[in-house]
């Protein structure tokens, strides 16, 4: 016997919401939530206590990507009883992905978030019923007769760590990620993105929920992932005051077409994430990983393979592993919290992707169908992608976004490290620091028609560059590389290429990203004065937090038309008009939050300069 507990409240409402959820069998009759395709919101605790031996052990079925949310209260779940949810691989025994489990062993005693393990997988027989996952020592998982896992694969890895093998431990705590090979094997050769196998797990455990922390460490990754049955919103993580420690997300991908299990015969690399400008229009800011081979010790070797998919990851679906990069030490903790959980599912979602077998169909970027009459890009900020070929090594796709709440230096949210895995050659965009200049591979600036942006080239040996962009979405104007040594503009939009030859070297200061035929021209490529960077020279920011005010000197007496502040949110707090050419401004920032902030000043003449300012206000 069974009880099908909510069944009639799950088919009549949109989602299912309660204060708290306790779910226990009737002596031999099970009790059992099952959720199709909705949303199960608990604004309390769940305490789920084991249901008999048989095909409805489970407490609470997740199904058709239903997931489970639950409040802010963070109150701890309990029981003996889980939750059972599923999440694909698409890979074979070959193929690596990096996984973050939603439950945890519920076996053991009390409450709150515990550890996961390998038995806390599933092979699933019908909605109800699934056997418990067996594990090897061997190479290779195999799928059938019955789901097994090698623990050859079973990895972890903490904030400047190295990888630490799990085996048939419960041994990742809750928010940490973990890697493992899929089960079976395909013909090489193949796609190089997807996989044909593609084994379906079953999480069943306790729920995670509440706040999860997380170790980090300064300028070191951590192998972390979605700690919960429902999807996350990456951006709602990053922006949380408690997370100030991440700098971006990075994502593995590897290809898939290859069968071996030896490093150096494996191609793979780290995908990056950051919010960007308006997130939810744009889904963030992504570069594909550059597929490389490796060597024993992890270091890039050998020609490239390639390049991963360009994926949506806004939201991080049930079980998706990441690791998050931190660039600071802070408090040498990041929290994943209820407030992140958000109901998006994967199907349909373009920024919502596992692999990337999901979000295969034509969608805009917040998700939803995209209108033959609305253009899907007109609210994007001005973006160029860049691609770089060296030789016969490898592949590097850069991005550059315009936007004027961005500054010409590192801007957290909008500016990604570059993961300079290249062996033999790289290019990136320096930007200075608290630590001095670094490699970016996505940058933010602001717009100006003498705007030069710089790129650094590092060759380990003489070898053809080729420099070209792939994606143009509403530019200003042309782009081009410029080598200013040789005074060469070779224009790189509009299906045009920049060619040349280096030999070993850095080249620092020498090659610029530049705009409207080159620096200080206009339209006809007729000399303009550089107003901006004159006005930049004499205009000078102070911002004196001990009497709570921004202090703006103008001793060229230039005319300022218009001054606004803006939060890192984009929201306007204060603006002002026809200010005249006083040599010195003053701005209260009295009832400003704590926090950084974005000054714009515009001159009559439409020189528009920007400072960022940190807010410090004692209460």
């Amino acid at each position: 016997m069974k009880n099908l507990l909510l069944f009639s409240v799950v088919l009549l409402m949109s989602y299912t919401a309660m204060a708290q959820l306790y779910v226990t069998p009737n002596g031999a009759t099970d009790s059992y939530v099952y959720v199709n395709d909705e949303i199960l919101f608990v604004e309390q605790d769940v305490n789920l206590v084991a249901n008999n031996a048989g095909t409805t052990e489970a407490s609470i079925y997740l199904r058709n990507e239903a997931q489970l949310i639950q409040g802010a209260t963070s109150s701890a779940n309990s029981g003996t009883g889980f939750i059972s949810v599923y999440q694909d691989s698409y890979s074979d025994s070959y193929d690596y992905n990096f996984w973050g489990s939603p439950v945890g062993n519920q076996a053991l005693a009390g409450s709150g978030n515990v550890n996961f393990g390998v038995l806390n997988f599933y092979d699933a027989n019908t909605v109800t019923d699934s056997d418990q996952a067996m594990h090897t020592g061997n190479l290779n998982g195999i799928a059938s007769p019955n789901l097994t896992i090698s623990r050859r694969w079973l990895y972890k890895r903490t904030g400047g760590g190295g990888y630490q093998a799990l085996g048939a431990t419960y041994g990742v705590d809750p928010g940490l990620g973990f890697t493992m090979k899929g089960v079976g094997v395909t013909p090489a050769g193949g796609d190089p993105f997807q996989d044909p196998i593609n084994q379906n797990y079953d999480f069943r455990g306790r729920p995670n929920n509440g706040n999860i922390s997380v170790p980090v460490a300064a300028n070191a990754s951590t192998l972390a992932g979605n700690p919960y049955p429902s999807a996350i919103d990456m951006n709602l993580v990053f922006q949380d005051a408690d997370n100030v420690e991440i700098q971006e997300f990075r994502y593995w991908d590897e290809d898939r077409s290859i069968n071996s299990h030896n490093y150096t015969a494996n191609k793979g690399g780290y995908g990056i994430w950051v919010p960007g400008v308006s997130p939810y229009i744009t889904g963030g800011t992504y570069t594909r990983p550059t597929f490389l081979n490796y060597d024993t010790n992890g270091n890039p070797m050998g020609p490239s393979g390639g390049m991963g998919e360009d994926l949506g990851r806004l939201y991080a679906p049930i079980g998706q592993g990441f690791n998050i990069f931190a660039n600071i030490a802070g408090d040498g903790q990041i929290f994943f919290k209820n407030s992140h959980r958000v109901y998006q599912k994967e199907a349909g979602n373009a920024n919502s992707n596992f692999r990337g077998a999901q979000g295969s169909q034509t969608s805009s970027p917040s998700g939803g169908s995209v209108s033959s009459e609305v253009d899907p890009l007109a609210e994007y900020p001005p973006t160029l992608r860049v691609m770089s070929m060296f030789g016969n090594s490898h592949f590097r796709e850069m991005l550059l976004v315009l936007s004027p709440l961005s500054t010409d230096g590192y801007d957290r949210g909008l500016d990604a490290r570059h993961p300079m895995d290249g062996a033999k050659a790289e290019v990136y965009f320096p930007i200075v620091d608290d630590n001095g200049p670094l490699p970016y591979v996505i940058q933010t600036v602001p717009f100006d028609v003498g705007k030069k942006v710089p790129l650094t080239f590092e060759m380990d040996q003489q070898m053809p560059v080729s420099f070209t962009a792939i994606e143009e979405i509403n530019l200003p104007s042309k782009v081009y590389l410029w080598d200013k040594r040789e005074n060469l503009f070779q224009e790189i939009t509009n299906g045009n290429e920049a060619d040349f030859i280096l030999p070993a070297g850095n080249y620092e200061n020498r090659f610029f990203l530049v705009f409207r035929g080159g620096p200080d021209t206009d339209d006809s490529g007729g000399p303009v004065r550089n107003m901006k960077k004159e006005v930049t020279s004499n205009v000078d920011f102070f911002q004196n937090n001990p009497v709570a005010q921004l202090e703006v000197r103008n001793p060229e007496g230039y005319e300022i038309k218009s001054a606004a502040i803006f939060d890192m949110s984009g929201k306007l707090v204060l603006s002002e008009q026809n200010l005249g050419n006083s040599e010195r401004f003053t701005f209260s920032t009295a009832t400003f939050s704590d926090g950084v902030y974005i000054v714009k000043l515009t001159t009559t003449d439409n020189v528009e300069i920007d400072y960022r300012m940190t807010v410090h206000n004692k209460r």
